[in-house]
């Protein structure tokens, strides 16, 4: 069932909010990170090595959805930093995987922090409840969305 309101049809409008939603929250978290010299993209790489372990390229463009030339920027600005490297993978040694160094999981810890606080003050306007409610809807949301692409 389709829902549409006087004005235009819901799904059009929601899909307005959610790229206000994004755009504000990106703004906010960028700002956060600015001091640890970092962004979204760089905190998603690192956050990514750290869960997931060494991985190569390829897999973080596929992982992350992130175009090719924006990973190699990235990649390589966490090596200047020293907070990740690149090493010939053991499996594939015509390869290189990335790794996340030791100075790059004590950033990202910092960043991470940094960051939650101010998504934190984004979500004032929520419950706790509510914030758990919307976490749950945009993981449905996200999840349908990577079925239909």
């Amino acid at each position: 069932m389709v829902v549409t309101e006087p004005d235009g049809r819901l799904e059009v409008r929601l899909g307005g909010q959610l790229y206000l939603a994004h755009r504000y929250a990106r703004a906010a978290a960028n700002h956060a990170l600015r001091k640890y010299q970092l962004d979204l993209r760089h905190l998603g790489v690192l956050g990514y090595l750290a869960e997931d372990g060494p991985t190569s390229q390829r897999m973080l463009v596929d992982r992350l959805q992130m175009d090719k030339s924006s990973m190699v920027y990235v990649i390589d600005e966490l090596e200047r930093q020293g907070l990740a490297d690149r090493r010939k993978d053991e499996r594939d040694r015509r390869s290189y995987a990335v790794h996340i160094t030791a100075k790059g999981r004590e950033r990202l810890a910092a960043a991470m922090e940094t960051t939650g606080d101010a998504m934190a003050e984004l979500l004032v306007p929520f419950s706790v409840a509510e914030q758990r409610h919307l976490h749950e809807l945009l993981a449905r949301f996200i999840q349908h969305a990577e079925q239909l692409s």
